[in-house]
């Protein structure tokens, strides 16, 4: 089972791939593209555009009230923290507030405890949609993978092109994005603060 929900529709990529074919294990091998394309993707950018999946965070508490989660929050299903001598407290979620378009969680009445390792487990909102750029890029590596594998003949992530160049080999990984889809996906990209 793959680890993200693609944002292409199968009908969508086999328009862009010109094929009008329905069967199973074709389409099957379709969605398998889609899904090691959404997984390459969504790995680079370091966030993924699934609505309403459930996310977790865990860190350590700074003591302030506020922290800004990995992922865009669109409703908090809980709050514990462990405080150094192991004690696990849980917290009432009705004490954090969701800020900055669910990009900032802020405490009302007490702080993120320092020196605490905290975990906040929230779902991202309903409303959430992949830009079509990010959707853009999954669909050219999908097809390229669907390409490169001989119409399901070939291996999918594993597969490697080695040339020997002098004393050094030169490698390229099949789900490597190129630099053209890396500036695409750049703005994007989430980059730790």
């Amino acid at each position: 089972m793959p680890t993200f929900t693609s944002p292409v529709a199968l009908t969508d990529f086999q328009t862009y791939l010109k094929d009008a074919s329905t069967d199973p294990t074709v389409t099957g091998f379709f969605q398998t593209c889609l899904n090691a394309a959404t997984e390459a993707v969504y790995s680079w950018l370091d966030r993924d555009y699934t609505a309403s999946a459930t996310k977790t965070d865990l860190f350590w508490g700074d003591g302030t009230q506020f922290y800004a989660p990995r992922h865009q929050v669109g409703s908090i299903t809980g709050w514990t923290y462990t405080d150094l001598s192991g004690t696990v407290t849980t917290e009432s979620t009705s004490d954090l507030l969701i800020r900055a378009n669910g990009y900032l969680l802020q405490t009302l009445t007490q702080r993120f405890q320092s020196g605490a390792e905290h975990t906040v487990t929230y779902k991202q909102p309903s409303t959430l949609t992949c830009p079509e750029t990010v959707a853009q890029v999954i669909t050219e590596i999908a097809a390229l993978l669907f390409e490169q594998s001989n119409q399901g003949a070939g291996s999918l992530g594993d597969f490697s092109i080695s040339a020997r160049d002098g004393t050094a080999y030169d490698r390229v990984r099949f789900l490597d994005l190129n630099e053209r889809h890396k500036e695409m996906l750049r703005p994007y990209k989430r980059y730790p603060v």
